[in-house]
């Protein structure tokens, strides 16, 4: 009997230690280490499980990959000396002769957020290919939003919207450029989860296409499940990116443009266009 009681306790401690070292890798699979990382999971950036497991060092060099099946969607991530790090998720277009292809780029100081910028290839006729800023730019300042505002070829266009660290617009300024390629979103991907709306009256498409039936329409920060990104790329101006497939509350599926759709990390545009809105019509402001 003492014999059985004996066995039982030593089976229950290592089932209990089997527990415990099961509960313990679970965590550490699930846990980010960087700032930075969090930062990128937060936006949606779907990095890849090694991306999210180490603990990188403050002099880690390294390239990374997250390739997409169909368009070679890629995230390709660098760290340089003082934890300085950058992100970039590129859309490598098979047409254009240079190999480049239009991209969005995080760029990171000291664990912090401090520019989000779109880029694409400029080709200018007495040169080869080199990248230059187009549509929005985010820059940060202490990892809060500064300004937001739109570029093109590295220039600052149309204007330009000034925050403090709370999020409340403080001055809106005018550029003298106009933005010849208007000001908005590239979405190379949208990873599967749990978006909201990002504008007014988004149509929710049968087909991955602007002239695909409308299933649904949706208000601005309607809740939204994507569960697959369709790989399907369309330009609608201003903006450029893949259609998400969705799944609506009441069960019913369709597609959403990808710029339509904001993750819970991700800047709410809309409603800053619309405080600096409310600003220029308090101080006067004159549209051209």
């Amino acid at each position: 009997m003492k014999l059985i009681v004996i066995l039982f306790l030593v089976v229950s401690l290592l089932s209990g230690c089997s527990s415990d070292l099961k509960s313990q890798r679970q965590i550490e699979e699930e846990q980010i280490y960087l700032s930075e990382m969090n930062y990128l999971v937060e936006s949606y950036v779907p990095l890849s499980k090694q991306m999210k497991q180490k603990k990188y060092p403050d002099t880690w060099i390294e390239n990374l990959y997250f390739e997409s099946t169909k368009y070679k969607v890629k995230i390709n991530t660098s760290a340089l000396e003082k934890r300085n790090m950058s992100a970039t998720i590129a859309i490598k277009e098979i047409l254009n002769i240079y190999e480049e292809g239009r991209e969005k780029v995080f760029f990171f100081k000291n664990g912090l957020i401090f520019r989000i910028v779109y880029t694409e290839p400029v080709m200018p006729p007495d040169s080869p290919s080199y990248p230059g800023d187009y549509g929005l730019r985010f820059d940060f300042k202490n990892g809060k939003l500064e300004t937001l505002g739109c570029y093109f070829q590295q220039k600052p266009c149309q204007e330009m919207i000034h925050l403090d660290p709370s999020g409340e617009v403080v001055k809106v300024t005018k550029e003298k450029a106009q933005c010849t390629k208007g000001c908005g979103h590239l979405v190379p991907y949208r990873i599967p989860g749990y978006y909201k709306i990002a504008d007014h009256k988004v149509r929710v498409r049968k087909e991955p296409s602007v002239k695909s039936e409308i299933v649904a329409e949706l208000n601005k920060d309607t809740p939204v499940e994507v569960i697959a990104d369709s790989e399907v790329f369309e330009e609608i101006f201003p903006h450029y990116g893949t259609w998400g497939k969705v799944r609506l509350e009441d069960g019913r599926e369709g597609y959403v443009y990808g710029a339509f759709l904001r993750a819970p990390g991700e800047i709410d545009v809309v409603s800053i266009r619309e405080k600096a809105g409310e600003w220029k019509k308090k101080n006067g402001w004159k549209e051209k």
